[in-house]
């Protein structure tokens, strides 16, 4: 989970062509449900996984913020010191250009509406379960 959320953090630079990350910071939220003995199995195995990336990465975490919450939350904020022509700016493509795909597309939606529905938002409309599948 924590070399997860350590390389999400750092996709959003890599995605933009910056590849040197200057400062990086740790947000991590701790399921207040977790009894003292699953916090210190779990918690040490997440900073583990998030500090290992970073550091495979070049990588310093400098800092960050660690709170009780009602559910689990590991993620941070990179940031990098660069140039505007060190950049690759989503508005900047062209036709032709290449774009690599790591995942398919659209697969946060379609579980973000199944787990909606399986709530009973009600802003879902005519939506059937059918159409979730």
């Amino acid at each position: 989970m924590g070399k997860v959320a350590c390389a999400n953090v750092l996709s959003d630079l890599y995605a933009m062509g910056v590849v040197q990350c200057d400062n990086m910071l740790l947000l991590l939220g701790i399921a207040k449900e977790l009894s003292n003995t699953q916090r210190k199995v779990v918690i040490p195995m997440i900073l583990e996984g998030f500090r290992d990336l970073a550091r495979e990465a070049g990588v310093a975490i400098n800092g960050g913020q660690t709170v009780v919450n009602p559910w689990m939350i590991i993620g941070g904020v990179a940031t990098s010191v660069c140039s505007a022509n060190e950049v690759i700016f989503p508005n900047q493509a062209v036709v032709g250009d290449k774009i690599l795909l790591t995942k398919p597309l659209g697969t946060q939606v379609a579980v973000n509406l199944h787990q909606w529905y399986a709530a009973g938002y009600t802003f879902l409309g005519n939506c059937q379960r059918s159409h979730l599948r």
